[in-house]
Protein backbone atom coordinates (compact mmCIF):
# COMPACT_ATOMS: atom_id res chain seq x y z
CA UNK A 1 0.00 0.00 0.00
CA UNK A 2 1.54 3.76 -1.23
CA UNK A 3 1.98 6.25 1.27
CA UNK A 4 -0.25 9.48 1.19
CA UNK A 5 0.68 12.59 0.04
CA UNK A 6 -0.34 16.50 0.65
CA UNK A 7 1.29 19.50 -1.04
CA UNK A 8 0.45 22.78 0.51
CA UNK A 9 1.71 26.37 -0.16
CA UNK A 10 3.08 27.87 3.22
CA UNK A 11 3.47 32.05 3.24
CA UNK A 12 5.52 33.43 6.52
CA UNK A 13 2.65 36.22 6.96
CA UNK A 14 -0.54 33.97 6.11
CA UNK A 15 0.62 30.19 7.24
CA UNK A 16 -0.15 27.10 5.24
CA UNK A 17 -2.94 28.35 2.32
CA UNK A 18 -6.14 26.71 2.78
CA UNK A 19 -4.72 24.12 5.55
CA UNK A 20 -8.12 23.02 6.57
CA UNK A 21 -8.77 22.24 2.92
CA UNK A 22 -5.80 20.10 2.71
CA UNK A 23 -6.64 18.37 5.83
CA UNK A 24 -9.84 17.01 5.13
CA UNK A 25 -8.66 15.95 1.79
CA UNK A 26 -6.50 14.05 3.39
CA UNK A 27 -8.69 12.51 6.26
CA UNK A 28 -11.08 11.51 3.23
CA UNK A 29 -8.33 10.03 1.07
CA UNK A 30 -6.58 8.34 4.66
CA UNK A 31 -10.85 6.77 5.43
CA UNK A 32 -11.28 5.70 1.95
CA UNK A 33 -7.47 3.75 2.12
CA UNK A 34 -8.51 2.45 5.32
CA UNK A 35 -4.92 4.64 7.13
CA UNK A 36 -5.15 5.81 10.43
CA UNK A 37 -4.77 9.85 10.20
CA UNK A 38 -5.26 11.80 13.37
CA UNK A 39 -5.81 15.26 12.34
CA UNK A 40 -5.17 17.21 15.28
CA UNK A 41 -1.96 15.56 15.29
CA UNK A 42 -1.36 16.75 11.16
CA UNK A 43 -2.45 20.32 12.11
CA UNK A 44 0.13 20.41 15.20
CA UNK A 45 3.28 18.92 12.95
CA UNK A 46 2.95 21.36 10.04
CA UNK A 47 2.79 24.23 12.57
CA UNK A 48 5.68 23.39 14.58
CA UNK A 49 7.76 22.35 10.98
CA UNK A 50 6.85 26.31 9.47
CA UNK A 51 7.12 27.79 12.46
CA UNK A 52 10.18 30.70 12.26
CA UNK A 53 9.73 30.48 8.67
CA UNK A 54 10.71 33.73 7.13
CA UNK A 55 10.31 32.99 3.42
CA UNK A 56 7.25 30.76 1.13
CA UNK A 57 7.91 27.70 1.04
CA UNK A 58 6.30 24.47 0.40
CA UNK A 59 5.10 21.88 2.79
CA UNK A 60 4.41 17.97 1.72
CA UNK A 61 2.80 15.88 4.26
CA UNK A 62 3.26 12.24 3.66
CA UNK A 63 1.10 9.31 5.45
CA UNK A 64 1.66 5.93 6.00
CA UNK A 65 -0.95 3.31 6.87
CA UNK A 66 0.22 2.94 10.17
CA UNK A 67 -0.60 6.98 10.43
CA UNK A 68 2.98 7.93 11.06
CA UNK A 69 3.71 11.20 9.18
CA UNK A 70 6.66 12.58 7.78
CA UNK A 71 6.88 16.60 7.05
CA UNK A 72 9.19 18.27 4.46
CA UNK A 73 9.24 21.98 4.03
CA UNK A 74 11.38 23.68 1.04
CA UNK A 75 11.67 27.11 0.34
CA UNK A 76 9.66 28.23 -3.11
Amino acid sequence: MADLEETMKFDPEEGIANLDVHLDRLKDAAEAEGFKFDRHAARNELQAATFGKRRPATARLVLSPTGAMAIEVRPT
